[in-house]
């Protein structure tokens, strides 16, 4: 009992003594808070680490860039700060008891030309720039991507709307405020690449360009670059990774669903004594597709070379190229065919079901391919100027992409003076590849819906036609490409002077010579010997072999210079900037099957259009944590080559600039861990245009220009970023659109061959929703960091009021006053998660695996559509997106 009482009385003592212990210890520990910024653009590194070397404390920036770390025991300690892309930086602290230190990290980019990237590209910067922005950097790129194209790792964010379309690797699309990517500027490291004809941009020429892209930023609206192109949409510009400073190199193995498998490569020299650095990365993937015969056979390569004269001169050559070739599907279907349950569960009858040749195919299902039973021989396939066998001994494309387009950049930087900053860049582009197609007498199709391939081989072995040969066998219906080669070349040069602390001016120009090739060819005459095509006005001969060019074949030539002024002003809490840039396009057409005259080919002038921007903002920073902005601009959009030129090498009739008037307001605001922007946007497109071909009571077909129809595209966004704790990111994004025609249009004109006769076409479009994108949508994600080194990510997407695709110059019936059809709201669910694991195998070998589950829930959705005559359920034309995709790998570093 005694031993007890004493016990009792011990611990009553013992138990305060250890709590004051325990609180002077933790009074004599010491704090550490600070910030982590870029050091060549001041903007803060959000999600960067902060570790106490040789301890388990540490923390990540928030989203002002601002970091704590408590409980650090009296001391030397050393402080380290590593962001992905940023050079590493350590401070080495004496930390006393109690105290609290203040650290700002100011971080290098790992590359030797990351602040030049960042001028050429025309950036915007937070709490300066009057214009509606976002970044994606390398890490988001890691986090989110998993081997998608570029575009869909940007659906997070307000008013953009990205698809797979067919789910053909590469086929990707994107909208922005309801504009697709031919109203949307794409460039990489500052250089323009949508196409110089018809202004879309296609992503399976930038296969692996996700490995090596080191940040993204989306302008939204008119945007802050300096060169005269038509961000309508918003701008896109896409920084590579340069050469990096240190020495290393890196593999990654990934593996995903239906066979898909990727192994990347990068090497890096580091800075040489000599002055030059390297780097390098190659990427190869091959994979079966989710869709029925959406293969894809890639290699992708990348290489970056620096080179500092001095202080005053540095050098820098880019080249990046991806040679490929991926099965396509291009048809949609109605939903039924598809899925039948899906279909009446959104409204299609049984009647409307009935009346369809196939149902209930698959999600899958893909109509663009069928089976064949031959000999190998007798199904050569000719394509990028050689001979090849089929890819399958018994399947047939019928829509299949190839294509390569290396482009190279070099880049000069010269520093003249503190005052005086010159930028060139001359760069190359080549496109050399195609699509293929069936092109004869109509295929039927067999009974699994595909191309019936068999009919049309067994119809081509015994065919002979005497009227132009006894012995061997015409096809009727083969396959052909449709080549599109072309020669890009292009110099932007720009100045930059620095007037004094306050104004600093820019100006410059950007000049391109552009040929694009196009014709069809034979590509496989499926067991016959010969077709007959007499296209060719200048060639006797019909009868047609492998590769020989049949249907068409022309060039389109562009030449472009524009220039640019722009002025900005920087004086405290407030900065303005005003651009106006103006540009004269001129457009030739070769035609090679016309018939020549007087021995020339047959060809036009030149004929030239000018265009110009005006526009300009203003950025108020109310207080720290508020800033206000405005900006506003006028485009007068010259036609692209497509609206100039028709295929008879005649000239579309009073062709005129389309106009875009474009107001955004907005305003941020960031205080401690939570930050957050709101826009509202009035956009206004006017005469836009379309080519209309329409035939009299006679069945002659004329070709007119079509324009005048106005769109009016309004909305607000919002977004936000917190992080409630230091373990826990969450973002979220909001966007509404009211995006609508505005008019209705009476159109005359009269062909040149009959100026007498006068033909009306009508277009009822007032009121009609835009279709092709959601108007409304949601994204929401939250990151978790559980551990040190390691994340989940989980994000949700929502998307609401995404009307069908439709041409507006197919309303003319008076009486027809339905919206297109509206596409099943749907939400998607994404779960991304990686961990940097916490010891080596070798020295200076760093391993991460990772994971991506894309549409986690095996949501059966709608992404594209095309509305049907009816503007119903029933009639609309469909891809399905996804389904749950997954994609697994790891990442080795040197």
């Amino acid at each position: 009992m005694l031993r007890r009482i004493l016990a009792g009385i011990t611990l009553l003592f013992l138990i305060p003594a250890l709590v004051f212990s325990q609180a002077d210890l933790m009074s004599s520990k010491g704090t550490i808070e600070g910030t982590v910024i870029s050091k060549s653009t001041g903007d803060p590194l959000i999600g960067a680490n902060v570790v106490v070397l040789g301890t388990t404390s540490g923390a990540s920036t928030d989203v002002s860039g601002v970091f704590k770390i408590t409980g650090i025991a009296p001391g030397k300690v050393t402080l380290r700060a590593t962001y992905l892309g940023f050079v590493t930086q350590d401070f080495n602290i004496d930390m006393q008891a109690g105290q609290t230190v203040t650290q700002k990290f100011m971080l290098e980019e790992e590359v030797l030309a990351g602040s030049e990237l960042l001028v050429i590209a025309s950036r915007a910067k937070l709490r300066e720039t009057p214009v509606a922005f976002f970044n994606v950097e390398k890490e988001e790129m890691q986090l989110r991507l998993g081997s998608r194209d570029v575009p869909m790792v940007l659906n997070v964010s307000p008013s953009v709307y990205a698809t797979e379309q067919g789910g053909g690797s590469g086929d990707s699309r994107i909208n922005i405020r309801g504009f697709n990517q031919r109203n949307v500027a794409v460039m990489i490291n500052g250089v323009p690449v949508n196409d110089m004809e018809n202004g879309w941009v296609y992503w399976s020429n930038w296969d692996g360009l996700g490995d090596v892209t080191s940040s993204i930023q989306v302008q939204r609206g008119l945007g802050a670059s300096n060169l005269a192109i038509s961000s309508v949409g918003g701008t896109m510009n896409i920084l590579t990774d340069a050469a990096a400073l240190k020495k290393g190199a890196s593999f990654k193995q990934e593996v995903g669903d239906a066979g898909f498998i990727k192994s990347t490569m990068t090497a890096s020299t580091g800075l040489m004594k000599n002055g030059f650095a390297a780097s390098f990365a190659g990427v190869r993937k091959m994979g079966d597709g989710q869709v029925e015969e959406a293969w894809t056979d890639a290699w992708s390569y990348f290489g970056a070379l620096s080179y500092r004269l001095n202080d005053s001169h540095k050098f820098d050559l880019y080249a990046v190229g991806s040679p490929q070739k991926h099965g396509q599907r291009t048809d949609k279907h109605e939903m039924a065919v598809f899925d039948r349950e899906f279909a009446k569960d959104h409204d299609v009858d049984d009647e409307d079901i009935a009346d369809l040749d196939f149902v209930d195919m698959g999600i899958d299902y893909n109509s663009d391919w069928g089976r064949i039973d031959a000999p190998e021989d007798a199904l050569k396939e000719y394509y990028n100027e050689s001979t090849h066998d089929i890819r399958d001994g018994d399947i047939l494309m019928e829509r299949e992409n190839f294509y390569h387009k290396p482009q190279v950049n070099f880049n000069w930087y010269w520093k003249v003076s503190d005052i005086l900053h010159v930028t060139n860049i001359f760069y190359y582009s080549q496109g050399i590849g195609g699509g293929t197609g069936t092109y004869g007498d109509w295929t039927s199709k067999d009974d699994t819906g595909q191309v019936d391939f068999q009919k049309v081989y067994d119809g081509n072995i015994d065919n002979v036609d005497s009227t132009y040969s006894t012995a061997e066998n015409r096809a009727k219906t083969i396959l052909r490409n449709s080549v599109n080669q072309h020669k890009w070349y292009g110099w932007i040069t720009t100045a930059k002077i620095n007037v004094n602390e306050k104004v600093k001016l820019t100006t410059g120009l950007d000049y391109r010579y552009y040929v694009g090739e196009h014709w069809r060819e034979v590509r496989n005459l499926i067991g016959g010997d010969y077709f007959v095509n007499s296209s060719n006005k200048n060639d006797p001969d019909q009868m047609k072999r492998l590769g020989d060019k049949i249907a068409y074949h022309n060039d389109g030539l562009t030449r472009w210079l524009g220039g640019f002024y722009q002025v900005e002003y920087k004086n405290g809490l407030i900065s303005t900037y005003t651009n106006f840039a103006s540009s004269m396009t001129g457009y030739k057409r070769k035609d090679y099957f016309r018939k020549k005259i007087g021995g020339e080919l047959d060809e036009t002038d030149w004929n030239y259009y000018p265009g110009w921007t005006l526009k300009g903002g203003v950025n108020y920073n109310l207080t720290e944590e508020i800033n206000l902005f405005v900006n506003g601009g006028y485009i007068s959009k010259a036609p692209i080559f497509d609206d100039v030129y028709h295929y008879d090498n005649s000239m579309f009739k009073n062709i005129i600039n389309q106009k875009i008037k474009a107001v955004e307001i907005g305003s941020g605001w960031k205080s401690g861990d939570i930050a957050a922007n709101l826009n509202l946007y009035y956009t206004k497109w006017e005469d836009r245009a379309w080519d209309v071909s329409s035939k009299d009571a006679e069945g002659n077909r004329y070709n007119y220009h079509l324009q005048g129809i106005d769109a009016l595209h309004t909305g607000v966004e919002f977004d936000v970023a917190y992080k409630p704790i230091d373990l826990v990111d969450i973002n979220a994004a909001i966007s509404l659109g009211n995006w609508e025609w505005q008019n209705d249009v009476v159109a005359r004109f009269s062909p040149e061959d009959n100026p007498d006769t006068s033909f009306v076409t009508y277009v009822y479009t007032e009121g009609l929703k835009v279709g092709d994108a959601a108007q409304t949508q949601f994204a929401f994600s939250m990151t978790f960091h559980p551990i040190e080194g390691a994340f989940v990510d989980w994000t949700v997407k929502s998307y609401f009021d995404h009307y069908a695709a439709f041409d507006p110059a197919d309303r003319d019936d008076a009486d027809d006053d339905a919206q297109p059809w509206k596409i099943p709201s749907y939400a998607l669910m994404d779960i991304h998660a990686g961990y940097d694991l916490p010891f080596r195998l070798l020295q200076n070998m760093e391993m991460r695996p990772f994971l991506h589950i894309f549409n986690l829930l095996d949501t059966k959705y709608i992404s594209d559509a095309s509305d049907g005559k009816k503007h119903k359920s029933a009639d609309a034309s469909v891809f399905f997106g996804s389904p749950r995709k997954i994609n697994a790998g790891l990442r080795i570093t040197f």
